[in-house]
């Protein structure tokens, strides 16, 4: 399990992160700055053990914080804009 749970905003972040997501473009989604993004990151990273966004996936994956099947049915952000 997480050793200290996320907050929703990191939640926010490592669900786009799981859709594969820059911190550019999470920034722009979330109407936050880069460096806000990437201290997020950072906290997602340490809480989760994990030593890239890779590993903070899997971790995810792993501990039932994401859903695989609302990975594969959800649109991203980014879908259905053209």
């Amino acid at each position: 399990m997480v050793a200290q749970p996320l907050t929703d905003r990191e939640y926010q972040v490592l669900r786009l992160i799981c859709f594969g997501l820059g911190n550019k473009e999470i920034a722009l989604e979330l109407c936050i700055t880069v460096k806000t993004v990437e201290y997020h990151v950072a906290n997602v990273l340490g809480k989760l053990g994990a030593a890239n966004r890779t590993q903070a996936v899997l971790a995810a994956l792993e501990q039932g914080l994401v859903d695989t099947g609302n990975l594969r049915e959800q649109k991203g952000p980014e879908d259905g804009k053209d």
